[in-house]
C-alpha cells in the first residue's frame, strides 16, 4: 500500500517531479491571486513536522503545499481515491484513510512522523468560513503532538481574492508561525487535548489579526 511505503520513508523529500509541478503552481498562483506567503522562513527545512492550518475551502491542501517548503503528507478520505483522481491524489501528497477506523489512520500517521515526514492537518476536522470559538476543536492534532513529540507549524491560508479585488492589489496570503510544541512531559486527559487545539487554532487565526494590527480577544 502506498501508506506502507510512506511510513518506510521513501522518497521523503521533494523528487524532481514534485519541484516542476510545485514550482509551476506557485508560478500560476502568483499571476492569477498575487500567491505570497508570510515568514516562510519559519518553517523547519527536515525533520518530523505537523503542519496545522485553517480549512475553508477544497484547494488549501495545494496552497498550504505551495506556502510551506517540505514535501507532506496529507490524510484524506479513501472515497476519493478512484480512477482518474487516484494516481493524482498520491502524487501531491495524499494517502487514504478509512474515517470509521481511527486508531487506523493515528498509527499511520504516527508511523510518518517517526520516518521524518511532514504531515499536514485541518485542526477543524472540515471546511469553515471562519473562527468561530464556540466550535469544539478536534482533538487529534494534539494527541499527534503529545504522543510523537513532534513540534506543529501553525499556518494561516488567506481568502482568495476575486478579479476585482485582484486588480485593486488583493493577494492570497499565506502566515506562518513559529512551530509549538505540546508539553508530552505529563499524563494528558480528553479535556487537555480539546484545550490545546482550541489554543492552536486561535493561533492560527490571530495570525491575520496580528498581521493587520489586530488580535483575538
Amino acid at each position: 500500500m502506498e501508506a506502507a511505503r510512506l511510513q518506510r520513508g521513501v522518497a521523503r523529500g521533494m523528487s524532481l517531479r514534485y519541484r516542476l509541478f510545485r514550482w509551476t503552481m506557485v508560478a500560476i498562483g502568483r499571476l492569477l491571486f498575487g500567491f505570497t506567503v508570510v515568514d516562510a522562513e519559519k518553517a523547519p527545512n527536515e525533520g518530523p513536522l505537523i503542519v496545522a492550518a485553517n480549512h475553508r475551502r477544497y484547494a488549501d491542501p495545494v496552497f498550504v503545499s505551495m506556502a510551506v517548503p517540505r514535501r507532506i503528507q496529507w490524510m484524506a478520505k479513501k472515497e476519493l481515491f478512484v480512477f482518474p483522481f487516484k494516481r493524482f491524489f498520491f502524487f501531491i501528497g495524499a494517502f487514504p484513510v478509512d474515517r470509521e477506523s481511527g486508531r487506523g489512520a493515528l498509527r499511520t500517521a504516527l508511523n510518518l512522523l517517526k520516518a521524518g515526514w511532514a504531515l499536514g492537518i485541518f485542526p477543524e476536522g472540515e471546511r469553515r468560513k471562519g473562527y468561530d470559538p464556540e466550535d469544539t476543536p478536534k482533538s487529534g492534532v494534539a494527541m499527534l503532538a503529545t504522543r510523537s513529540g513532534t513540534p506543529i507549524l501553525p499556518v494561516f491560508v488567506d481568502s482568495v481574492p476575486g478579479p476585482l479585488k485582484r486588480l485593486r492589489g488583493g493577494k492570497l496570503r499565506v502566515y506562518i508561525d513559529d512551530p509549538i510544541t505540546f508539553d508530552n512531559t505529563k499524563r494528558k486527559r480528553g479535556r487537555d487535548y480539546e484545550e490545546f487545539a482550541g489554543e492552536l487554532l486561535r493561533t492560527i487565526y490571530g495570525l491575520e489579526s496580528e498581521e493587520h494590527g489586530g488580535g483575538l480577544s
